[in-house]
């Protein structure tokens, strides 16, 4: 199941109200393969098509395709402030390591 945290979903809320977008979804979405791994990003999203599964987490409605819904059967959307800035941050238990680099950190 696809996990929003209370500080991302606080954050989520503020820019959606900020942009006059309570009306989007978040849309999880493949982002392409790194050396790492899969990975993942979010982005705003007002289309659904019936290949999506949407699910809702602390607010916040979320969407993404089908095709993804056992890679994301533990994803978290985060948020994180450090001393280098601020920003979200997704965590995906189920992801494993490509073999492109010396390996996953």
């Amino acid at each position: 199941m696809v996990t929003v945290t209370d500080k991302a979903a606080s954050e989520l809320k503020t820019l959606l109200a900020n942009e006059n977008k309570a009306d989007h979804m978040i849309r999880i979405y493949f982002a392409g393969a790194g050396c790492s791994g899969p990975q993942y990003a979010p982005a705003l999203d007002m289309n659904k098509t019936e290949d999506d599964v949407t699910t809702n987490s602390n607010g916040i409605n979320l969407v993404y395709s089908k095709d993804l819904a056992e890679e994301l059967k533990e994803f978290q959307l985060d948020f994180i402030e450090t001393p280098y800035g601020s920003g979200f941050i997704v965590r995906n238990p189920n992801q494993t390591c490509g073999s492109g680099c010396s390996g996953c950190h």
